[in-house]
C-alpha cells in the first residue's frame, strides 16, 4: 500500500486537474496566432505590392528624367538658334538651358547699353539739330538785313547814275518792251539811242554811254 501510494497520489492529482479550459484556452491562441500571421501575410503582400509599384514609377521616373536630360536634335536647333555661341555636346539640357539663358542676360545688357548710347546720340543729334536750326534763321535774317541794304546802296547808286547821266545830256526812257537810252553829244550835236536788252551787262550800257559822250 506504502509502495503504491505516490503513484497513486499522482494518479488522484491529475484526475483532479481541469485540462479542458487550458486546452481550449490554448485552442483559441492558436488560433489567434494563425489570423495574426495570416494578416501579417496579407498586410507582407500589400507592403510588398506597393513597394513593386513605387520601384515601377520611379523607375518610370528616372526614365523620363533621363529622357529630358539629353536634348533633343529639334531642342539643340531650337536652343542654337538663341545667342551666338555654340553649344557644348556634352551638356545635359539643363545645361544647355542654364548656359544660354546666361548668354541671353548677358546679350540683354548689352543691348540695353546699346540702346542707352543710340537714345543719347539721338539726344544729341536733335541738339545740334536745334542749333543749325536757329543759326540757319540767324543766317536768313542776316541775308535778308544785306539784302535790304544791298537793295537801298543799290537804288542810291542807280539814282546817282541817272542824276549823273541826266546832267550830261542822256534821258533813260521805259518803254513797253524795252527801256531806251537817249544820248546828246552837245559837241558833236548828235543824238543816239540805245535799246536796252536783258544780254546787256552795266559795264557795258555805261561803257556804251561814255563814249556817245566822247569822254
Amino acid at each position: 500500500m506504502l509502495g503504491n501510494q505516490p503513484q497513486e497520489l499522482v494518479y488522484s492529482t491529475i484526475e483532479n486537474f481541469e485540462t479542458e479550459p487550458d486546452i481550449t484556452s490554448l485552442a483559441r491562441i492558436s488560433e489567434t496566432m494563425n489570423k495574426t500571421e495570416e494578416k501579417r501575410r496579407a498586410k507582407l503582400t500589400r507592403l510588398q505590392s506597393g513597394i513593386t509599384k513605387l520601384e515601377e514609377q520611379l523607375a518610370e521616373v528616372k526614365g523620363k528624367l533621363e529622357s529630358l536630360n539629353q536634348p533633343s536634335e529639334a531642342l539643340k536647333e531650337q536652343i542654337g538658334n538663341l545667342g551666338k555661341n555654340p553649344l557644348d555636346p556634352s551638356e545635359s539640357t539643363f545645361q544647355l538651358i542654364n548656359s544660354k539663358s546666361g548668354e541671353l542676360d548677358s546679350m540683354k545688357v548689352a543691348l540695353a547699353k546699346q540702346l542707352t548710347d543710340v537714345e543719347s546720340q539721338i539726344n544729341q543729334i536733335h541738339m545740334a539739330k536745334m542749333n543749325l536750326t536757329k543759326q540757319k534763321e540767324e543766317l536768313l535774317q542776316q541775308k535778308e538785313q544785306a539784302l535790304a541794304v544791298s537793295v537801298a546802296e543799290n537804288h542810291n547808286s542807280s539814282s546817282m547814275k541817272i542824276s549823273l547821266f541826266r546832267s550830261l545830256g542822256v534821258h533813260v526812257g521805259t518803254a513797253e518792251k524795252s527801256d531806251k537810252i537817249v544820248i546828246f553829244d552837245e559837241k558833236k550835236n548828235q543824238t543816239s539811242v540805245l535799246d536796252v536788252d536783258e544780254k546787256y551787262s552795266d559795264y557795258f550800257i555805261s561803257n556804251y554811254i561814255w563814249e556817245r559822250l566822247g569822254t
